[in-house]
């Protein structure tokens, strides 16, 4: 199969380093059949979308811990769209579905408007507030809140007949209890019955400026997305949704100052409040991002990519 090259995005190591041209064509060769195909669990934790493979790690490096600034601020300059399609179209055969971390709101009420009613649960106090502030619209259907936990779902078993969680994996203490849970709540016997996740890509921009300038500041482990989804894609097969299909989409954080100083250090401010707000080293993490962000900027002047990679999951096993 030919790609066309324009079509080819970066798929480098998460620490910022960069393939070869080949193996970029490779990467999105492989990956285009992969939507098209039913992938296993084991198809699934070697596909390149889920590295880089060679810094896979062998344990989770804990959750990433979020404030309330820093993830406004985030949310303010995101656009992800095509992420908001992705999902829409994923659920469009189903009728009771759970979002599982709700976060802004903004699939979750689009999901509801599409089918008339969607369940959330959201763990932070300040977001289940500003997601009932949409209950009652005309214009989102019925949205349902509920306080709680990925880990500890307060539904029955088989309560819905498709659960989606976004960018959730990630901030979990514990994200394999977390997948059997969502498993759990999830009617494997419903002919639409379907898990979808979305984490990180491999070329997730966003991630790998922060792998390569403020993690090892902070002394911790790399970022990797694609271990968490194929750990996800390893707990949802043990427990009866083993038919697996892999697709990307592409969100951006941007950056519309005119000054490429100003957007150097509005970046900056974002990237370390976002993970690290009130880190004791927060100040050495931004000088330290300058220059890393001057060079990102002079390719792609007014965003940072938040490249993304979409897991469905149903039940029973691939062929």
């Amino acid at each position: 199969m030919k790609v066309p090259i324009s079509a080819v995005s970066g798929c480098a190591a998460e620490a910022g380093g960069s393939g070869s041209r080949e193996e970029k064509i490779m990467i999105v060769q492989q990956g285009a059949r992969a939507a098209a195909v039913t992938l296993s669990a084991a198809e699934v934790r070697t596909h390149p979308w889920c590295g880089p493979l060679d810094r896979t790690p062998q344990r989770y490096r804990g959750p990433h811990r979020l404030s309330a600034g820093g993830w406004q601020n985030f949310v303010d300059r995101l656009e992800r769209r095509e992420e908001m399609a992705v999902v829409r179209a994923a659920l469009t055969g189903n009728r009771q579905v759970l979002d599982v971390g709700g976060g802004t709101g903004e699939i979750t009420r689009a999901v509801a408007g599409d089918l008339g009613r969607c369940v959330t649960v959201e763990p932070h106090v300040n977001r289940v507030e500003r997601l009932r502030l949409g209950v009652g619209g005309t214009d989102v259907g019925e949205l349902e809140v509920h306080p709680g936990r990925a880990e500890a779902l307060p539904f029955a078993d088989g309560s819905f007949d498709a659960v989606f969680s976004a960018w959730v994996l990630p901030y979990v203490d514990d994200p394999v209890k977390a997948v059997r849970e969502i498993a759990r709540v999830c009617d494997p016997t419903h002919g639409e019955a379907k898990v979808v996740l979305i984490g990180g890509s491999p070329d997730n921009e966003l991630v790998a400026l922060l792998n390569e300038v403020c993690v090892p500041i902070a002394g911790e482990s790399h970022d990797h997305q694609g271990y968490l989804l194929a750990t996800a894609a390893q707990t949802l097969s043990e427990h009866g949704f083993g038919r697996f299909s892999l697709s990307r989409t592409e969100a951006a954080l941007h950056f519309t100052e005119p000054s490429l100083a100003e957007r150097i250090r509005s970046a900056a401010d974002l990237l370390v409040d976002f993970w690290y707000d009130g880190h004791p080293r927060a100040a050495d993490m931004r000088e330290a991002l300058v220059p890393a962000l001057g060079r990102h900027f002079a390719r792609r002047p007014h965003a940072i990519g938040d490249q993304g990679l979409v897991l469905v999951a149903r039940p029973g096993e691939s062929a």
